[in-house]
Order: C-alpha cells, then sequence, then structure tokens
C-alpha cells in the first residue's frame, strides 16, 4: 500500500536527521539513510496519478473532500520539514549530498498529486465573471 510504503520512507528520513554529521558513515541505504533510488521511484506515481485527473489551471481551494483535505495539511507538514531541512543543510548539519531534500520536495508533490486526484476536479480560488 502506497501510504504504508512512504510512512516507511519517512522513518528513513527521519533517521538521517536525527544522525549527528559524524555518525553518518553509520547510516545504511534505505534503511537509515535516502537514496535516489527512493527519490526517484516517486516520479512514476506522481505521473500516475497525475494522468488520472485534468490538473487545475489556476490555484485551487483545498479541501473539497475529507481525504483530499487530510493529504493537503500533510503536504503542508512536508512543505515545512523541507525548508527545515534547507535551513539544517545551510547550517551544516546536513551534508551537501544528502538528499533528503530533494526527496521532501518530490513527496510533497506527491501527495499534492494525491489531494487533487482525491478531489476529482477543483474549486478555482477565485470566481470568474461568467460562473456562479
Amino acid at each position: 500500500m502506497l501510504v504504508i510504503r512512504l510512512q516507511r520512507e519517512l522513518f528513513v528520513v527521519g533517521a538521517e536527521l536525527a544522525t549527528a554529521p559524524e555518525n553518518r558513515h553509520k547510516l545504511k541505504p534505505e534503511t537509515t539513510l535516502v537514496t535516489d533510488a527512493m527519490v526517484v521511484a516517486l516520479e512514476p506515481i506522481i505521473d500516475t496519478f497525475t494522468a488520472r485527473y485534468d490538473a487545475p489551471t489556476e490555484f485551487v481551494l483545498p479541501g473539497e473532500h475529507p481525504a483530499a483535505a487530510a493529504l493537503d495539511l500533510a503536504r503542508t507538514v512536508v512543505r515545512r520539514a523541507e525548508r527545515a531541512s534547507v535551513a539544517a543543510a545551510r547550517d551544516g548539519w546536513i551534508p551537501a549530498d544528502s538528499l533528503v531534500v530533494p526527496y521532501l520536495n518530490r513527496l510533497a508533490d506527491l501527495v499534492y498529486t494525491l489531494a487533487r486526484w482525491q478531489e476529482g476536479h477543483f474549486r478555482p480560488m477565485r470566481v470568474r465573471p461568467d460562473s456562479t
């Protein structure tokens, strides 16, 4: 199941983030260290779900469906983690070769895609003169 897989991968992200730089050599790929394969594996999932709905052409009002609202909240949390990870990388806590930030970036895009797919349609942020 996709959500279980992503939760397991987030434990890998958490393990890498929780490891002090001097202990990084102890990390194991895909167990405690984010790998390029983990990042790349998100792309076909994004593509698969993107093909299942018409993409919004403008900003959307999220929350049309309870599951989509939960996914939008999850995306907010992932983006917050991404920003914190960028700051940690800037401050030297995360090494330059870490794939945590790219993973979180693609994960946030996947969660957005899942939310839009769950809604099946989108409500535009602003009212158009020709709509009700």
